[in-house]
């Protein structure tokens, strides 16, 4: 006879979007930047993940999927701690606007959000201690830790490009206006949660001087662009352009 218990296991078992966490499987992480560790550097490492650059790291959880209740944390690996607070940011892409705040909670611990507008703040994790062993880390509604939840390695890949995306290799700009610019559109793999900034690893221009900039820029595509006249048997391209709407 299947028991209650049992059940429960195998509920649990189907991905369900209860972890409120992006990329908790730190062992296995969706790595668009290739960072070479979660510590490689201050700043966005593994995709969603921003390290202070000496002691914390920190995932934002978005204020749209930051609902009034109360939630447990979970995560694998020895000497860590972690702390929670919810907050309005201004500035994006740099972790939280203020260190302070944070309220300690243990592995297993529950905390309560009751904000007097529900969706209206970031809901941020901290970390530290042995960083390099933070594995499977869960935050879910609830007041009991489920089993950490395995996505498929592509959901979890496109709830990422939500807030970064890539285009490894070169990109070319193969469209020529008739004042002699070049361009190309730029479709995202998924609607980002803001405008992003775009950038790129290097513009090669075409031999005349060239260099690249963007226009036109939404939630879901962009123009890459030079920004002068070139030659018609010229081929500028961008290199690794890339895409970020990060908190």
């Amino acid at each position: 006879m299947t028991t209650a218990a049992e059940l429960a296991s195998y509920a649990s078992s189907f991905p369900s979007f209860r972890n409120r966490i992006i990329n908790g499987n730190l062992s296995n992480p969706i790595n668009q930047r290739g960072a070479g560790s979660i510590t490689a550097s201050t700043g966005y490492t593994y995709d969603r993940w921003y390290y202070d650059g000496s002691t914390y790291l920190y995932q934002g959880i978005e204020d749209k999927n930051v609902n009034n209740g109360t939630y447990v944390i979970s995560w694998e690996g020895a000497g860590i701690n972690a702390a929670w607070k919810v907050s309005t940011d201004t500035t994006a892409n740099n972790g939280p606007d203020a260190t302070t705040g944070f309220t300690s909670v243990s592995n297993g611990g529950t905390f309560t959000v009751n904000e007097g507008t529900e969706y209206s703040k970031h809901l941020w994790i901290r970390f530290d201690g042995t960083l390099a062993n933070l594995d499977k880390v869960m935050v879910e509604e609830g007041t009991v830790a489920t089993p950490f939840e395995h996505r498929p390695i592509g959901t979890e890949l496109a709830l990422c490009q939500r807030y970064y995306c890539i285009e490894p290799g070169n990109f070319n700009t193969l469209m020529l206006r008739p004042d002699g610019f070049r361009f190309v559109p730029w479709f995202f793999p998924v609607a980002m949660r803001a405008t992003p900034t775009i950038g790129w690893s290097a513009f090669q221009p075409d031999g005349t001087g060239t260099s690249g900039s963007t226009t036109l820029t939404t939630t879901t595509k962009t123009f890459l662009r030079t920004d002068s006249a070139t030659t018609i048997n010229g081929n500028p391209y961008f290199q690794n352009p890339y895409a970020s709407a990060e908190l």
